[in-house]
Order: structure tokens, then sequence, then C-alpha cells
């Protein structure tokens, strides 16, 4: 699925550190079930996290780093809260987990090489998927193959996506949504800044 794309020694290195440190994540705390690694498999490995390099993480792999990357930023946000609104870890690394699994199908290789080389679009949308948000993908994922949430994981999951004019998800919100959220979008903000040359 990525023939197109060129792969780099530094691409390859990076897919499989982000591998075995996910590998190693899920089994500490017990997120992912068999069933949902067998349904995501490779695929879920080697997706990228947008279609365009003028957004984010648009090359083999770059779900999977964007995950690490958003769990970095939202173990940080945690600790610097007060006590009494910090949530639990294994929460926090769960939700993180599943909060974008729901793209690892959703997009597929430009096959227009003048549309990757003139305007950096490296992926497609994948028309024959069933349109939902992806948080709400994601949820749908995990609930189908076994991965158990909490009303507030799975707030988190199928909130972090949504437009601060969704004023249910902005206003009521639990901590562990807000925290998604920002995490999220400080990713996005280093992936952009960083991983130019992939």
């Amino acid at each position: 699925m990525c023939s197109i794309i060129y792969m780099s020694k530094k691409l390859k290195d990076k897919i499989e550190r982000n591998t075995k440190k996910f590998y190693a994540t899920n089994e500490k705390y017990g997120i992912f079930t068999p069933e949902i690694l067998e349904f995501l498999g490779e695929s879920f490995i080697t997706a990228p996290a947008s279609t365009m390099k003028s957004l984010h993480n648009a090359f083999p792999g770059g779900l999977l780093d964007h995950i690490i990357t958003t769990t970095k930023y939202a173990v940080d946000i945690n600790l610097t809260l007060p006590e009494e609104l910090r949530v639990e870890n294994e929460s926090l690394v769960k939700v993180c987990f599943i909060h974008q699994i729901g793209k690892t199908f959703l997009y597929k290789m430009c096959e227009s090489e003048w549309h990757r080389v003139n305007q950096g679009k490296m992926y497609e949308f994948n028309d024959e998927l069933t349109s939902m948000k992806v948080g709400e993908r994601s949820a749908y994922y995990a609930l189908t193959y076994g991965v158990e949430m909490s009303e507030n994981e799975y707030q988190a999951v199928i909130n972090y996506d949504k437009s601060d004019e969704d004023k249910q998800s902005k206003w009521h919100s639990c901590t562990l949504s807000t925290i998604i959220k920002q995490a999220n979008e400080l990713a996005i903000i280093e992936e952009k800044k960083l991983n130019d040359g992939y």
C-alpha cells in the first residue's frame, strides 16, 4: 500500500521504534484486545495521520507516531493539573491510543504523481467507508472488538475532534476529554515543525 512513497531508512527506523513502543505500552496497560489488533493489523502500523504534507504526518506510520506524541503530551498535561483534577494514567493512555484508530483505513494512496509532487497530496479519502467523524469511528472499532471504555473514556474519544461550536462537547466534557483535545493539538503543532523530512 505504501509502495508509491519511498520509505527512507530514517522513516523505517521511526516506524520500528514506534511499533515497539506501542506494543510495550499496550502490554503494560492491556488496552487493545487481540481481536482489535488483528482487525487493525499492519494497516494501523503504516497508516498516515492526514492526507497532505501541509497538514501533519502524511507519511507511512504517521498515525502511530501521532498517537504516541499525543500520549506524551497528555501525560505531561495531566501532571501539571492539581491532584483533584488529574485522571488515572491508565485511562489517559487508553484514550490516547484509541482516539484516532478510526483513521486506520480512512486514507488510500494518492495515485496522481502530479498531486503528490506539486500539491503534497500524499493520500486520498477512502470513499468506501461509511461517513463518520474519526472519534466516532474509533469508538465504534474499539467497542466492536471488545475494548471496554468507561463513560468518560468514551466521551473523550468521540469528542476530541468536535468543533467548539458543539456546545455540549465544549462545556460539558470531562477533564479527560479536555486533556486529549489539548494534547492532540500540541502534537499536531510539533509534528508540523519536525516531520517535514519524511
